[in-house]
């Protein structure tokens, strides 16, 4: 489906717009199903969805996905009242640092494609996560050398130096079971320090761009 929406608006050829009509059914049933975790399975869908609409001149196939994504609206607003920060935070070993970066991205997108159905709150919230703005005692910005405090004891060709790359991008805080959020300067700690580029950075820096554009257009 990812491919067929990057092909689609890359070319603007009709066959890929035919396939994404005819997969609507399978897309809809993935967008925001829970997983086994009560995790988020369908979020890459739903944001690949959301800007699908735009490129897809069907009016039943945007009157479908429209309400799949109301669906997905309402599990993540159940996934985000179970803490006090505002997202989704569900970490197993790492750190939920990249996968809030994500999450923020996927919905800057989505609320450029559905503003009626997401705001702009959840993209906010996001990058204040990221940047140490939100509850709790480990409030270190993840983005090293960004903020007044953030990661200066960090996992990456420095590992050894107990030092920082500046704008080196971490996963941050992890969560030991059940319920202890822990973020400890170690050099070794890759689990919560480690330095990404791909996903984790390319991620931050969409999620950054995108926010600057929604509150300065």
């Amino acid at each position: 489906m990812g491919l067929a929406v990057e092909l689609l608006q890359t070319t603007g050829e009709r066959k890929y717009a035919d396939f994404l009509t005819s997969q609507v059914d399978r897309i809809c049933d993935d967008i925001g199903k829970p997983d086994i975790d009560e995790g988020l399975q369908g979020e890459h869908t739903a944001w690949m969805a959301g800007r699908s609409l735009a490129l897809v001149n069907d009016a039943a196939y945007r009157r479908k996905v429209r309400e799949a994504l109301k669906v997905y609206r309402a599990v993540i607003d159940r996934q985000a009242l179970k803490t006090p920060y505002g997202v989704p935070y569900e970490p197993a070993i790492w750190g939920a640092g990249w996968m809030i970066q994500r999450f923020g991205r996927e919905q800057y997108f989505l609320h450029l494609a559905c503003p009626d159905i997401f705001p702009a709150d959840y993209t906010y919230r996001a990058l204040n996560f990221i940047l140490g703005c939100h509850p709790g005692t480990n409030t270190s910005s993840f983005v090293s050398g960004v903020g007044a405090k953030s990661l200066t004891v960090a996992y990456g060709f420095n590992r050894a130096d107990w030092a920082y790359i500046p704008g080196g991008i971490a996963s941050g805080t992890a969560l030991i079971r059940p319920d202890f959020p822990e973020l400890l300067e170690w050099p070794y700690l890759w689990q919560q320090t480690e330095y990404v580029l791909g996903g984790g950075t390319t991620d931050y820096l969409i999620l950054v761009l995108g926010a600057n554009q929604l509150l300065n257009p």
